[in-house]
């Protein structure tokens, strides 16, 4: 599988309706259908422009409003600060130059002079004239002033002493006498000389401005208007009144407007309280005050909610009713179109059906075709190796022949062919080896120059002191093939093909505590779509043209990659290639595969009693001869039931067991080793094959497996592996024993 080409279609079925004669009313229909649209289009349009404009209507009147409300509130605070700062003039006049004590020894008429000035001014809350001491002289609210009360600590008379900008405007404080809530306009009181003799004050309660502000709004909660100094701290505000500054505990109520000695008018705006709204705001110049109102959006937009529900009752309606006029007269046009639609859609899905069973078919017969004939041309292949090793024996002096040896070259590349069948139908038994990569992949890469052509260049890289990996070899040199395969067919004009293989970090997927080996495959060819990276893996998915690709390469080294314990990714760009890594665990320990034992030393099999269950009488003559070569004792039946006969009759006779796992009668080989066990549980068994469908509930019952064909050493290695086995139970057992004797009767 190459994804470096263009998908092309799996199954070439007509496009729906293509070809396909339309009924007269067609055009009927068409014609129903656009008024059926427009039934409803024009409507939800009318609908839209009317609701867009019934907004805008509904912001620019609380602009509007917003507007007129600042405005007269702005009017107002100006005409008191101006009342206001006349009456502090005419306190000044009263005052005239006379010292803190002539002032004082007429205390009285000037405390009713200021209750006159005070009649009449409901903003006002009182008049109070301080020394350069801070302390109080005269009032119009007291009589006789309290003069124990310092006020020198008051920020509005830091900011006199200090000869600040006049006048001063206070934030809101609490009363010192009667905790009423009050903010104070005050001026600077001067000597002849220029020096500070005190200050003279006018205060103000909030609760007067913000009862104005209710009046202005109609008691209108969702309009808020607020009177800022410039530093944005709150003197008046409607409908929520102003926290004192001065108050324990207590936060000064301030509202963060940006420029707030600017004037705007009412603009869509953060409201202080973090909503979205409406603000407009005024400055109050030449005071270092302004005055800001605001609105939220929901209170402006609440009465066009309302004209939205009464506009979308009168259209809706309507417009439904007249869409299900329209559908009730093109319901029988439509129905017979309906009907022809159904019966070629089901005639597509049924072709596509076909199709895709008939590939599936072709695919699962050439599967079982490849594993016959891997299995029958094992058993060829068995019977020649086994008749080659006896040769060997017979006649030690053609034993190193050029034609032995190209018999032996031929055996051992027909197994190699078979297995690659086998994994194509993904039936064969895996050979766990231990690879050295440093010796066996550059071979491996030199078989692959044919295949990829003198267009390519080939390089091989293996970094020294790698760790051995265990896989099987076979599988590890189709996996190579078939990336070499789509390396190519993604060069078309040639290009380089680079191997490597290298130490790796950890990769999630594999061992933790694992040295890691990565072998990578390179091209610089076409690359592949980022689209496509998730599905190169996917068995039958390929970009190939038709007749080009099967979809199994990338899917075969996957599962090789997974059989392994390993993992396997791609990375591309496309136009800059293509690499494939491979990463398997490093091999530890000794591999269970059966390592080859020499044929020279076959003393350890010397007397052991074999019973081999073969139905080919080829295979089981050439293997019984072998056997017997090797100093075992065979006896051969051709059946699982003459097996099983055998060994109940034995009764203990038989050491080891041999059976093919394709097998004739109602037992196979597998089920032959279960019930054997069954009846002698010392019992060695082998189960060897070259094909079969079981082999995978072999491995689950932790039988031992052998690949058809095998050499007569692994043969042997096999058959002591299974005997130590088979014997580590027993010999457990009797140690328990000894150890449970011992206790019972100590020395």
């Amino acid at each position: 599988m190459s994804p470096h080409q263009a998908i092309p279609p799996a199954v070439e079925v007509p496009k729906p309706f293509e070809n396909v004669q339309r009924p007269a009313s067609s055009n009927t229909l068409a014609w129903l259908r656009l008024v059926l649209a427009l039934a409803v289009v024009l409507p939800a349009l009318m609908f839209i422009a009317a609701a867009a404009y019934l907004r805008q209507q509904a912001l620019e009147a609380a602009q509007t409003r917003l507007d007129s409300s600042v405005r007269i509130a702005s009017e107002h605070v100006l005409k008191v600060f101006e009342t206001n700062l006349v009456l502090l003039n005419r306190v000044g006049d009263a005052l005239g130059s006379d010292a803190d004590h002539q002032l004082a020894a007429r205390e009285l008429p000037l405390h009713n002079q200021l209750q006159r000035m005070a009649r009449g001014l409901p903003q006002l809350q009182g008049i109070f004239v301080m020394g350069a001491d801070g302390r109080l002289i005269v009032s119009n609210r007291v009589y006789p002033a309290p003069r124990q009360l310092d006020f020198s600590d008051r920020a509005w008379f830091i900011h006199h002493r200090s000869d600040g900008p006049q006048p001063y405007f206070s934030e809101v404080l609490t009363s010192r006498t009667t905790g009423e809530l009050f903010f104070d306009m005050s001026v600077r009181r001067g000597r002849a000389d220029g020096t500070f003799a005190g200050t003279a004050s006018v205060s103000m309660a909030p609760a007067y401005f913000s009862g104005v502000y209710g009046e202005m709004t109609g008691e209108d909660a969702a309009l808020n208007i607020a009177l800022l100094r410039a530093d944005g701290a709150v003197l008046a505000r409607w409908p929520k009144m102003p926290a004192p500054s001065d108050q324990p505990g207590s936060e000064p109520s301030r509202i963060s407007l940006p420029a707030t000695a600017a004037s705007h008018p009412a603009t869509p705006a953060r409201l202080p309280d973090g909503r979205e709204g409406l603000r407009a705001q005024r400055s109050l110049a030449p005071y270092p005050l302004a005055l800001t109102a605001w609105i939220d959006l929901p209170s402006v937009l609440s009465g066009w909610y309302r004209q939205l529900m009464l506009l979308a009752a009168l259209t809706f309606p309507t417009a439904l009713g007249l869409a299900w006029i329209t559908r009730v007269a093109m319901q029988r046009t439509r129905r017979a179109l309906q009907f022809s639609r159904e019966l070629m859609e089901q005639t597509i899905a049924r072709r596509r059906l076909e199709e895709s069973l008939l590939q599936a078919q072709k695919l699962e017969a050439m599967g079982r075709l490849s594993g016959g004939v891997a299995h029958d041309f094992n058993n060829l292949l068995m019977t020649i190796s086994n008749n080659l090793y006896l040769l060997k024996r017979l006649k030690p002096e053609v034993a190193d022949s050029s034609q032995l040896a190209s018999i032996d070259r031929a055996v051992v590349a027909g197994s190699t062919l078979t297995r690659q069948l086998l994994s194509f139908s993904r039936r064969q038994v895996l050979m766990a080896e231990r690879v050295d990569l440093a010796q066996r992949l550059p071979p491996m890469i030199d078989m692959l120059k044919p295949t990829v052509g003198s267009a390519v260049r080939i390089e091989v890289a293996v970094d020294g002191g790698l760790p051995p990996i265990e896989v099987d070899a076979a599988e590890l040199e189709l996996a190579l093939l078939n990336l070499a395969l789509n390396a190519r067919d993604a060069m078309p004009k040639g290009g380089r093909l680079r191997v490597t293989a290298s130490a790796s970090r950890a990769e999630d997927g594999l061992p933790i505590g694992r040295s890691v080996v990565c072998v990578a495959v390179s091209d610089t060819g076409t690359g592949i779509a980022a689209g496509l990276l998730d599905r190169v893996f996917e068995p039958f998915f390929t970009t190939k043209p038709v007749g080009q690709g099967t979809g199994l390469g990338l899917a075969q080294v996957y599962g090789f990659c997974q059989r392994a314990g390993g993992v396997a990714s791609v990375e591309s760009r496309p136009g800059e290639g293509t690499t494939v890594r491979l990463c398997f665990p490093a091999a530890r320990g000794n591999v269970a595969a059966a390592a080859a034992v020499p044929a020279e030393k076959p003393d350890p099999l010397v007397g052991i009693r074999l019973l081999l269950a073969e139905d080919n009488p080829g295979v089981a003559g050439a293997t019984a001869e072998v056997l017997a070569s090797m100093g075992c004792q065979v006896e051969h039946v051709d059946s699982a039931g003459a097996a099983l006969d055998r060994i109940a009759s034995a009764a203990g006779g038989i050491d080891v067991l041999i059976s093919d796992v394709v097998m004739p009668g109602e037992l196979d080989g597998i089920d032959l080793a279960i019930r054997a066990r069954a009846l002698q549980p010392s019992l060695a068994v082998i189960v060897m094959s070259g094909y079969s469908a079981s082999l995978e509930r072999a491995a689950g019952l932790q039988l031992e497996l052998l690949p058809k064909p095998c050499s007569p050493p692994t043969l042997a290695a096999a058959i002591l592996l299974a005997l130590d086995r088979a014997r580590a139970p027993a010999a457990a057992e009797a140690q328990r024993e000894a150890g449970t004797a011992e206790a019972a009767h100590p020395r």
